[in-house]
């Protein structure tokens, strides 16, 4: 028939401008394809109203029509895949354009990513213009700073001047701050003046102190205007070892600076940069503040500069009221007191009244006084709280060796048990043999077994000749735990002849879940003939986890000819999942033992039991069990667990296997379960890829979908993927949200240059920037 069409020869671009007679809206797509006019089809679809709109979408919606919209977008999509032929580059464009329109009626929604806008730039897809026009005509702040930053490498010298434009342009002050830090590294010296005119226009101060870069130097009084004190802290942290020669005007600042915490740390910022001749005027700053701790902040951050007004600090330091911030500032002042002022600065911590902060001072000035350390002990002695003498003594250990023998009796005087066993255990690296012998009588005479075992554990480093005797004492500890925690820390010392009675007093611990951990802690360090009776006594623990336990602990310490019976142990195991974890544990060393402990964990009744043991055994797997393991996965009923063992097997499955593992994880009926499995199998799958496709449509909730779809579309690439296939990926993206499917795009940059070339990524571009301005 006749087809009436009105445009002459269809060349023209108006035809939303059309009244509706209530029938050209519903029949124009099908008048136009009978015709012949597939281009004017797509022209149809790529109309503008004048405020920049999709004019047939604007129209159709506006006559109450948006479905007749949805259907001839589907037919033009379709339209365009049965013309790929004819010119695959637009074909491809075109197929692109559909899947955007129609995520953009899923959500109207969503963006071009910046990481491919620096792609299209860096493979000359686009020139820099072109990224920086779709810079600017980005709405989104987040985004163009992003996009700014990202592409901010390629442009051109004569392009920075715009790209500058752009970031004062942005809305969001942080995010124009993010833009200025990212431009200010790619500009000449001639944009800087303009960089920081727009950083001075930034009212929050976080984010104006952001934007100051140290090739900002030249212009150092906007950082007086930052009224939050904080942020011109920080920015003066930044920027004070690029700016020597306004280091006065910068000293000035901080000296401004009211908040007394933020002063100090430009203060302490800038010390290390000042020349001499400020020196004296940086101490007069930390004078002026009044908060002591402050104060003493200030003065350890100028002490390594300030040698000639040390007596100065130290009388600050003296009159802070704060007894921790006074012991605190003596500390951070030690290590630049001549000897003169160490003995001053020792008075002054004497006069500290309280036990902890007294302590902490002389602990900080103990290396540097070792004329002055007996004094230093006595002070120390002089504390009456144990713990805080026992904290003295442990700092000026390592500088008292004549006066250990004093210390050592400090130390057995403290009440406190726990206190006492960290002073011995404090010690013990400076004690000679004579007095190693002392504390081991002290360690002995501890009463709680805890910190009995603690001290033990501190000294058996240093008692090689007496480790006999720690042993004994070790044996004497009455709590199971505590005896196997003696033992497991003894055991790296032990010689070989004391081994045997290690080996004794792990086979007396009654609890058979601290016996298993003393037979781990041994093990490595055990002989053939040890390791024998060792698996006798994991043979006698009763309960079988444990056992189990303690079979995977001495594994792989057992030698060939014990590997038989710690096998029959293993096997005389009646609860399946513990044998299955006895086996696993054996695996490495008897791979033999791989079937039968895979036709046990098949038999494991708990479900989650039987994932757990079917992850442990996967990396052990041979490929030709691989198939049992995956039955074993199929047959746990619980969707979560099964999700959980297909996830952990799909990296040791062979490519035949793969449509099976599908199968199994299409079959999972819980959405979030499915999703998990087919995220886990997505990266293992390129040869059943269609298949994996068909589950990810049938997931249910946009969001785990779309999960699953990027992950897919992660694995593609033109070898596995044809055109028949490319359609059906495009067709699944065209189900999720815009912004979804714009996550995907740069996984199919590929497959769209293999297909179309760079003529359609141009066009999938050209598509991006108009559906997102026709859907915001």
């Amino acid at each position: 028939m006749e087809v009436p069409l009105i445009k002459g020869d269809l060349g023209g671009s108006n035809w939303h401008s059309l009244e509706d007679d209530g029938y050209i809206y519903n029949q124009l797509l099908w008048h136009l394809e009978k015709a012949g006019q597939i281009a004017q089809i797509h022209l149809l679809l790529r109309e503008e109203t004048a405020e920049g709109h999709n004019g047939w979408y604007s129209q159709c919606e506006k006559e109450g029509k948006t479905a007749v919209f949805i259907k001839d977008v589907s037919r033009a999509w379709q339209l365009a895949e049965e013309h790929f032929i004819e010119n695959k580059s637009e074909s491809m464009g075109l197929q692109v354009r559909y899947a955007l329109i129609s995520t953009s009626l899923n959500s109207l929604a969503g963006n071009i990513p910046p990481e491919l806008m620096a792609a299209l730039i860096k493979h000359e897809i686009w020139t820099p213009a072109q990224g920086l026009a779709y810079v600017r005509q980005n709405q989104d702040d987040g985004e163009q700073a992003a996009g700014l930053r990202k592409i901010i490498p390629y442009l051109t010298p004569t392009l920075l001047p715009e790209a500058l434009e752009i970031a004062r342009g942005i809305g969001d002050e942080y995010n124009r701050a993010e833009a200025l830090t990212g431009l200010a590294p790619h500009l000449p010296e001639s944009l800087l003046p303009k960089a920081l005119e727009i950083a001075r226009a930034i009212e929050d101060e976080s984010s104006r102190a952001k934007g100051l870069t140290p090739q900002m130097r030249r212009d150092l009084n906007q950082l007086a205007q930052i009224r939050n004190e904080d942020d011109r802290a920080r920015a003066l942290t930044r920027l004070a070892p690029h700016l020597p020669e306004v280091l006065p005007e910068t000293l000035e600042i901080a000296r401004a600076i009211e908040d007394e915490d933020d002063r100090v740390r430009a203060l302490t910022a800038l010390a290390p940069h000042l020349p001499v001749s400020l020196l004296p005027e940086a101490l007069a700053v930390a004078r002026a503040i009044g908060n002591e701790y402050h104060r003493a902040r200030a003065l350890t951050g100028l002490a390594p500069y300030l040698p000639e007004v040390l007596p100065e600090a130290l009388e600050i330091a003296r009159a802070i009221r704060d007894e921790s911030r006074r012991a605190e500032a003596l500390t951070g002042l030690a290590p630049y007191l001549p000897e003169n002022l160490l003995r001053e600065a020792l008075e002054i911590a004497r006069g500290i009244g309280d036990e902890y902060d007294r302590a902490e001072a002389l602990t900080g000035l103990a290396p540097y006084l070792p004329e002055v350390l007996s004094e230093a002990l006595e002070i120390a002695r002089g504390i009456g709280s144990e713990y805080y003498r026992a904290r003295a003594l442990t700092g000026l250990a390592p500088y008292l060796p004549e006066v250990l023998p004093e210390a050592l009796e400090i130390a057995r005087a403290i009440r406190d048990e726990s206190r006492r066993a960290e002073a011995l255990t404090g010690l013990a690296p400076y004690l000679p043999e004579n007095l190693l012998r002392e504390a081991l009588e002290i360690a002995r005479g501890i009463g709680d077994e805890y910190d009995r075992a603690e001290a033990l554990t501190g000294l058996a480093p240093y008692l090689p000749s007496l480790l006999p005797e720690a042993l004994e004492i070790a044996r004497g500890i009455l709590s199971y735990r505590y005896r196997a925690q003696a033992l497991r820390e003894l055991a790296p010392h032990l010689p070989e002849s004391l081994l045997p009675e290690a080996l004794e007093v792990a086979r007396a611990i009654g609890n058979e879940y601290h016996r298993a951990e003393a037979l781990t802690g041994l093990a490595p360090y055990l002989s053939e003939a040890l390791l024998s009776e060792a698996l006798e006594v994991a043979r006698g623990i009763g309960s079988e986890y444990k056992r189990a336990e303690a079979l995977t602990g001495l594994a792989p310490h057992l030698p060939v000819s014990l590997l038989p019976e710690a096998l029959k142990i293993a096997r005389g195991i009646e609860d399946q999942f513990f044998r299955a974890l006895a086996l696993t544990g054996l695996a490495p060393r008897l791979p033999q033992v791989l079937l039968e402990a895979l036709a046990v964990a098949r038999g494991i009744g708990d479900e989650d039991n039987r994932a757990l043991a079917l992850t442990d055994l996967a990396p052990h797997l041979p490929e030709i069990l691989l198939p049992e393991a995956l039955e074993v996965a199929r047959g746990i009923r619980d969707e979560s667990d099964r999700a959980t063992a297909l996830t952990w097997l799909a990296p040791y499955l062979p490519e035949s296997l793969l449509p099976k593992a599908l199968a199994v994880a299409r079959d999972i009926w819980s959405e979030s379960s499915r999703v998990e499995a087919l995220i886990g199998l997505a990266p293992h799958l390129p040869q059943v890829l269609p298949e994996a496709l068909e589950a990810a449509r049938g997931i249910g909730g946009e969001s785990d979908r779309a999960k699953v779809l990027k992950a897919l579309t992660a694995t593609l690439t033109p070898a596995n993927v044809d055109l028949s296939f490319w359609q059906d990926i495009l067709h699944a993206l065209g189900t999720l949200t815009r912004l979804h499917f714009l996550e995907t795009i740069p996984n199919l940059v590929p497959l769209i240059l293999h297909f179309g070339g760079v003529v359609a990524l141009r066009e999938v571009y050209q598509s991006i920037r108009d559906v997102s301005r026709w859907w915001k």
